[in-house]
């Protein structure tokens, strides 16, 4: 498991083994591939045989791939219809990360800490980080049609958000309308009667903050007599550094694995002779830091109802 990024290849090895240990060549061996909404993307495709036992999988990623975890789950078949399961996780991330937290904690050895581990260090981190540089806006009103200024009056379903660009608080890489699986901007309107109702929303222009709001079957406008429209959402400062906060999610990530050295009974001398100066006198500089340039890159921030 790793970290990779849009556009990249990962290549997937299995060696399959018999109960002796010894190498040996199923009659079949299929991998599928699973995308963080549970999306089948490879489809019991056949792995290319490289020697006895030895078989490998090139998947090319997607330039508009979906952030997150993704799970490999490879099939050996046998000619009597025994199956044997070997499941495997990678990451697709906007930027590789572990070299840059390995430099940071000065930490080279693979025997205290995996690219495993660090990549799922890394993931939660840059979920976290989405959460405290980005602006949440909960209860708010929307504006009205940006070209007309309409408002609900039963027919207008075009509207825009009080604060904008649209922040993609999910972390897949794309801003999800109300309906999807990662949603990132959800509402419901009060009808006159007082009962609360989803609302659906469609993100036409994140940067904008021009949206589309209609009743729940994607079609019928608000009617005017409604007592209140309300929209929950995250939205990002215009300027936003990438590069600050990628330094940022290092720097997180780089927190929680020195947390699990000082929590462990015992790591390489090596890597205590290392990170002494890090880890026992100053256990708390990574996130010194990380609140250091989160505040650069986060702006005043201006919110509508909490």
């Amino acid at each position: 498991m790793a970290i990779f990024e849009r556009g990249e290849t990962f290549s997937h090895w299995v060696t399959i083994r018999d109960r002796d240990k010894t190498k040996v060549d199923p009659s079949n061996v299929k991998i599928d591939i699973y995308d963080p909404h549970n999306v089948r993307v490879v489809n019991q495709q056949t792995m290319t045989k490289d020697s006895t036992g030895v078989y490998y999988y090139n998947h090319n990623l997607s330039s508009t791939a979906t952030y997150g975890k993704y799970e490999v789950k490879v099939t050996g078949t046998s000619g009597a219809s025994n199956k044997g399961i070997i499941e495997d996780e990678f990451f697709i991330m906007p930027w590789k990360l572990e070299e840059a937290i390995r430099i940071k904690m000065g930490i080279t050895s693979t025997n205290d800490i995996g690219d495993d581990d660090i990549s799922h260090i890394a993931w939660t981190s840059y979920m976290e980080a989405l959460r405290d540089v980005y602006n949440h806006h909960y209860k708010e009103n929307p504006k009205g049609n940006p070209d007309t200024g309409e408002g609900f009056d039963g027919s207008n379903t075009s509207f825009q958000t009080q604060h904008y660009p649209i922040a993609d608080i999910g972390g897949d890489g794309s801003i999800g309308d109300s309906d999807d699986a990662e949603a990132d901007i959800t509402g419901w309107w009060i009808n006159e009667n007082g009962h609360r109702a989803d609302v659906d929303i469609n993100v036409t222009q994140a940067d904008n903050g021009e949206i589309t709001i209609t009743q729940s079957d994607g079609v019928t406008a608000i009617p005017s007599n409604n007592e209140g429209v309300y929209l929950d959402y995250w939205s990002e400062h215009g300027n936003f550094d990438e590069f600050l906060f990628r330094e940022a999610v290092s720097f997180l990530a780089a927190h929680y694995i020195n947390i699990r050295f000082t929590e462990r009974d015992k790591v390489t001398i090596a890597d205590i002779n290392a990170n002494k100066p890090v880890v026992l006198k100053n256990p708390n500089r990574f996130m010194r830091e990380y609140k250091r340039i989160i505040n650069a890159v986060r702006r005043p921030r201006i919110l509508g109802v909490r």
